[in-house]
């Protein structure tokens, strides 16, 4: 009953994208204006990976989700297209139901909007290997509630952030018409805005059809790059947040301000890559309840800060650039948050020296810390 309900449901949201969009397959556009958008319906399935006291025996079940897209195949008009092998994006729609009983309570069925990356590996003939990456928001209708859903210990906010990422085969079937599988991972989580917050982790396949509205692109442009010369520069990042800390049961509400400022060495290799080194000072206000024996009012602004370094990895897409960093603390009043981070997420580019920060801080190396809102300025050294 529950497949036949999200097979219609995948139906209908792939007409009603294609309502919208009737021009695109009537008159073809001159070649030098000619754009590839395309339709995508895939399907997921898999299996949960959770740390929940309460969830096993619901999430014991493979989990089923769909989701429908609209995005473009570019061409390589844009050197940075050509770099990245003529990647695609767009946006999309994910529904995904996680519990399989119909009479689920607890958990809920997220509904995600995305935009979504998709970078080719290697194209041998009808054949492509590529990485697809999607980031986007959530919503779910039931999250913890310690009166009314006290064994939700996964999602303590309706709005979550969105994520998933896979390793896909495409085959091009014909002109227009492509199908797809894969095997990769989706997360919710909120991190740590609301607590508990163990967030859900699926593991599994997905099945897709695509559909080029224009048909194919008869021929990638290729021009040749210009020389490459490696840079170096120093980032500084400011960024802030809050988070909440577990609750004990009262009305009290306990928020705190966390914040992160990192200077980085920042040595770019080529046209899509960099790799730094950088040194972190970082400020999470709720260890003032985690630090033994000593009252939180008597815990000084000191002892919630932590110094720590990192090492970490650029990758470049024309103005945004997608990072990740793993680090060490080398100097901590308490060990609540283990002995290393991770930190990942974006920056976008407005100037050739001002960008927006946008990254999850995890403690050890995989539970959410605190999420970074921040800013970035590069300073050109060489």
């Amino acid at each position: 009953m529950k497949t036949s309900t999200l097979t219609r449901k995948l139906f209908y949201t792939v007409l009603l994208f294609c309502r919208f969009l009737p021009g695109f397959t009537q008159e073809p556009a001159p070649a030098e204006n000619k754009r590839y958008p395309f339709i995508q319906a895939n399907f997921h399935t898999g299996s949960f990976w959770t740390r929940s006291e309460y969830l096993k025996e619901l999430f014991s079940m493979p989990y089923m989700a769909i989701e429908a897209r609209f995005g473009y195949q570019l061409d390589g008009r844009k050197l940075w297209q050509q770099y990245h092998r003529y990647p695609k994006y767009g946006f999309g729609i994910h529904y995904a139901d996680l519990v399989r009983d119909p009479s689920d309570t607890i958990v809920g069925n997220p509904l995600s909007i995305f935009g979504f990356y998709s970078a080719p590996w290697v194209r041998f003939g009808r054949f492509t290997l590529a990485t697809d990456l999607s980031v986007g928001l959530s919503y779910m209708g039931r999250i913890h509630d310690f009166e009314t859903n006290p064994y939700n210990d996964v999602i303590a906010s309706h709005v979550n952030l969105y994520l998933d990422y896979n390793l896909n085969l495409n085959l091009q079937v014909s002109n227009r018409l492509g199908i797809n599988t894969g095997y990769g991972l989706t997360h919710y989580s909120n991190g740590r805005i609301q607590n508990p917050q163990k967030g859900v982790n699926n593991w599994g396949w997905n099945f897709g059809m695509s559909y080029l509205l224009n048909g194919p692109v008869n021929e990638f442009i290729y021009q040749d790059p210009p020389e490459f010369k490696p840079s170096e520069s120093l980032e500084f990042m400011y960024a802030v947040g809050t988070v909440e800390a577990i609750p004990d049961r009262s009305t009290t509400e306990y928020r705190f301000f966390t914040c992160s400022f990192t200077t980085d060495y920042v040595y770019r290799y080529s046209q899509k890559g960099a790799v730094i080194f950088g040194l972190d000072v970082l400020y999470d206000g709720s260890l003032a309840r985690s630090i033994k024996g000593m009252p939180p009012e008597e815990v000084t602004t000191w002892e919630k800060m932590y110094l720590a370094s990192h090492l970490g990895y650029h990758f470049i897409v024309d103005r945004l650039t997608l990072l990740f960093n793993l680090g060490t603390y080398f100097r901590q009043s308490s060990y609540d948050r283990g002995y290393y981070f991770a930190r990942a997420g974006g920056r976008y580019r407005f100037t050739d020296h001002l960008f927006g920060h946008l990254a999850i801080k995890s403690k050890n190396g995989i539970r959410s810390d605190w999420i970074e809102w921040g800013a970035a300025y590069a300073l050109n050294i060489r």
